[in-house]
């Protein structure tokens, strides 16, 4: 499954600064093998989900493997959030060592598993 155009705009990627900062500072956050999940309160109303994908120098030396880590969660991300995560909300994707060695359905698994323990999975009926 991939994700589609109309999950695409359903999604809007967070650019501003100030989204970062304040991601940064809040406190509801899973972490699994491939990555950290964090979310807040949407700064702007709207029914688009806000996420962001954070792949630092401490989890991979080589921009290659930054590059690929970002694509694969943004991948994942884009598949997963319109789907089974909460509306109203803003997402952050922070990654970790392994997310670019793990298979992207394991990464799927760990991120609607991140949403169900931070309880904000969205009732699929």
């Amino acid at each position: 499954m991939h994700a589609t155009k109309d999950d695409i705009k359903a999604t809007s990627r967070l650019t501003q600064q100030a989204a970062f900062d304040s991601l940064r500072k809040t406190k509801i956050r899973w972490v699994s093998k491939g990555f950290a999940l964090q979310a807040m309160q949407a700064t702007t109303p709207s029914e688009q989900l806000g996420f962001c994908i954070i792949a630092s120098k401490k989890t991979a030396k080589s921009a290659v493997l930054r590059n690929r880590m970002r694509r694969r969660l943004r991948a994942v991300a884009l598949e997963i959030l319109p789907h089974h995560a909460k509306s109203g909300m803003d997402y952050m994707v922070v990654a970790r060592k392994d997310a670019p060695t793990l298979g992207i359905e394991e990464l799927r698994r760990d991120m609607v598993w991140c949403l169900k323990r931070l309880d904000l999975l969205k009732d699929v009926s």
